[in-house]
């Protein structure tokens, strides 16, 4: 399958955009490069947790928001936490976290919307995006799967969630799988694989590799792969990027590659209507 991303300009990762009935949508992940932030959060860090000078992030974000083609008041963040919950988010959460950390959509590490000209936005840096999008109806979603949201089936939950919620079944859902940490970067002890074999051995076995005594390598797109496909997801609807965080320093922060003291990415998906000019 090609690859999903391409390098529009030097602030982002951007998908071709996916018609969706009258609505477009665009979805992507900025880089780290064309900011103002100084080392060791160099230089178009977009994290307001971090320990950055705010303002540097705020006025990074505005940049990225110009490129993007959704005004900083029309992102919609959350508090992440590594954990599987999801809200459903609509106009009047345009804004919620977009220049401070306060106001972001609280206890959350997946967004979805029906709604047009929101942008969902969440950090990442090695942490698996996943975006979501159906076509009828037109509807986006964006889920953070860190190893725990991924064993915890965070994905999959995104899915659950939107067809539940918007009558659907997982035939109607469309998945990408963003850049993270390579496989052959990521190693984890036994504790970790442990909550990874109770997935079953067939999922397992495609995304671990044994590193020495009770290491391991852990694959965690292509583990976000296999749990979509269990779940139903067609395969054929699921891209996988081969953008790893871990092997292009140069475009990507890499929490575990800069020793935890590093910025953080965006990744995104909003719809607009067809013909909308961008704001």
């Amino acid at each position: 399958m090609a690859e999903p991303f391409s390098i529009k300009n030097k602030l982002t990762l951007m998908t071709e955009p996916a018609a969706a009935g009258h609505r477009m949508i665009l979805s992507g992940i900025s880089l780290r490069t064309g900011g103002t932030s100084r080392a060791p959060f160099a230089s178009l860090n977009l994290g307001l947790h971090v320990g950055d000078d705010r303002e540097n992030v705020v006025a990074n974000r505005r940049k990225a928001a110009e490129e993007i083609g959704f005004s900083l008041e029309r992102w919609v963040c959350a508090q992440q936490v590594h954990g599987t919950n999801i809200a459903r988010v609509t106009g009047e959460c345009a804004g919620a976290g977009a220049t401070s950390p306060d106001t972001a959509v609280k206890n959350v590490d997946g967004l979805f919307t029906t709604e047009p000209d929101l942008l969902l936005a969440l950090c990442f840096a090695d942490c698996v995006p996943v975006y979501f999008y159906s076509k009828q109806p037109a509807a986006v979603g964006l889920m953070h799967c860190g190893w725990r949201g991924t064993v915890r089936l965070g994905a999959v939950r995104m899915v659950e969630t939107m067809c539940r919620t918007l009558d659907l079944v997982p035939e109607d859902i469309y998945a990408v799988i963003g850049p993270a940490i390579a496989g052959a970067d990521y190693e984890v002890d036994q504790t970790v694989i442990d909550e990874v074999s109770k997935l079953g051995r067939g999922i397992r076995n495609g995304a671990v590799t044994p590193h020495g005594d009770e290491h391991y390598l852990l694959d965690l797109q292509a583990l976000n792969r296999a749990v979509l496909i269990r779940a139903g997801v067609p395969q054929e609807q699921i891209q996988v990027t081969g953008y790893k965080t871990s092997v292009f320093p140069e475009l990507f922060y890499s929490y575990r590659k800069d020793h935890g003291r590093t910025g953080r990415m965006m990744g995104f998906i909003g719809m607009k209507n067809k013909g909308e000019g961008t704001s």
